[in-house]
């Protein structure tokens, strides 16, 4: 019997696994433990020491099966007349990589302005929120494919977990708010 095809097919396979575990992918069968298999994941994170007592609270929930993500941010302004800004920013961690995501924009009035009130709560819901995952789970996709093999990776094996980010301002704040 000759040696050249089992070399190849050892060769194939060793390169696979290398591709496949550089690429945090799974070998059929493997579970590891930090695999992520979650349908959700929710985060909270509460400050009140934005620019001298702006408060805000926000909580976002994110769904990496669809991709959508749904925040709920109430802030409230200590001042008399000057507005609190909120941005809350979405990062979704793989097991080597962070993909930025959606951001929410949420704003309470001061306390004399009768146009809005002084603690406001808002809610979004953002499709398509992390773009950049969904190519990356396409090019592992693609590179499976190209090596004979199914087309397994998804964006919930590809989610570890997820963190937020606020910057909050008041009237007069420059780009963090822009």
């Amino acid at each position: 019997m000759n040696a050249a095809p089992a070399r190849t097919i050892r060769a194939v396979a060793t390169a696979f696994t290398m591709l496949a575990a550089s690429l945090g992918v799974v070998a059929v069968g493997a579970t590891p433990a930090a695999a992520g298999t979650k349908d959700v994941y929710t985060v909270t994170k509460y400050s009140n020491t934005f620019n001298g007592g702006c408060e805000a609270e926000a909580t976002v929930t994110y769904w990496p099966g669809t991709d959508t993500a749904t925040f709920t941010t109430r802030v409230t302004s200590p001042y008399l007349f000057a507005a609190c800004r909120v941005n809350t920013h979405l990062y979704v961690q793989g097991k080597s990589t962070q993909w930025n995501s959606a951001t929410h924009y949420t704003m309470a009035c001061g306390i004399t302005d009768t146009s809005c009130a002084s603690t406001q709560t808002t809610t979004g819901t953002y499709y398509n929120a992390t773009p950049s995952l969904t190519a990356y789970v396409d090019s592992v996709n693609d590179a499976l494919e190209a090596m004979g093999m199914p087309r397994s990776m998804n964006r919930k094996t590809a989610v570890e977990s997820i963190s937020i980010a606020s910057a909050a301002c008041s009237t007069g704040c420059t780009r963090e708010c822009a």
